[in-house]
């Protein structure tokens, strides 16, 4: 599958996890690709770089993180993390393996909007 750039994918080890949010970014006119693994986001990101990429949940392994956030750094992509608001999950800085930021559930459509068009733009201005 070919995406265009100004796309969003999920990532989240259980599809069923991202109903609402997919909905939410169809909603918005927002293109949306999900992956179910962090392999499986790698592969999608290289053969079309999102402007972002949201992962929801905390059971996220550093080492294949790492890969991922390699590639999001050299295609511009922000990576966000998506908690439950009875669980947020705030790392200290020298913790964060490799996150821009993190959202807690649940979501305004105002401020995923927002989200969305600052990634798109973060990453057109930074590959120009």
């Amino acid at each position: 599958m070919i995406f265009e750039s100004n796309y969003v994918l999920l990532l989240s080890q259980r599809r069923d996890e991202l109903y609402g949010l997919e909905s939410l970014l169809g909603r918005l006119k927002f293109r949306v690709q999900i992956a179910d693994s962090i392999e499986h986001a790698v592969a999608t990101v290289r053969q079309a770089p999102p402007c972002l990429v949201i992962l929801y949940g905390n059971d996220w392994s550093e080492l294949p993180l790492h890969r991922l956030r390699a590639i999001a750094d050299s295609e511009s992509i922000t990576l966000v993390v998506l908690t439950d608001c009875h669980m947020p999950r705030w790392l200290y800085q020298d913790q964060n393996p490799g996150f821009d930021g993190f959202l807690v559930k649940p979501l305004s459509s105002d401020i995923l909007s927002s989200l969305v068009q600052s990634a798109s733009a973060r990453q057109r201005c930074l590959a120009s």
